[in-house]
């Protein structure tokens, strides 16, 4: 009787198997690599306007120069200048104190908005303060 030789090494079917399998995690890898620098890239540009905002509002504090009347402009904060997308938007409004007997109070609100077309990476960062005037 012949002896059955024995067989060393994969099957076509083993090794068809190991390649799906090793496909599906790389895909899994890359899919989550993609959403790793989308989201790096949001909290990147939240820092960035909270640290702006920040930064206005103690300007205002440090000199505090507000109109009477309720106020608002305006400011382009996107690139060259900082690290936020091309359409950010700085909006700084100062409204007097309700009370008459509080006149050198004003609420000031600090809006920085950015990426109002792109959805996944656009965002806000609002800070408010009350300032009193010298």
């Amino acid at each position: 009787m012949l002896a059955k030789k024995r067989r060393y090494g994969f099957s076509l079917v083993e090794a068809l198997l190991a390649i799906v399998i090793v496909a599906m995690g790389l895909v899994a890898v890359a899919a989550t690599l993609g959403w790793v620098t989308r989201n790096g890239a949001a909290i990147r540009y939240r820092t960035v306007a909270a640290t702006l905002a920040d930064s206005e509002v103690e300007a205002l504090e440090a000199k505090p120069a507000l109109p009477s009347q309720k106020a608002t402009y305006i400011k382009t904060v996107g690139r060259p200048a900082t690290e936020l997308p091309d359409d950010a938007r700085m909006t700084v409004t100062s409204v007097p104190h309700p009370k008459m007997t509080e006149k050198r109070l004003r609420h000031v609100t600090v809006v920085i908005e950015w990426g109002a077309n792109e959805a996944t990476l656009g965002g806000k960062v609002v800070r408010e303060r009350l300032i009193c005037l010298r």
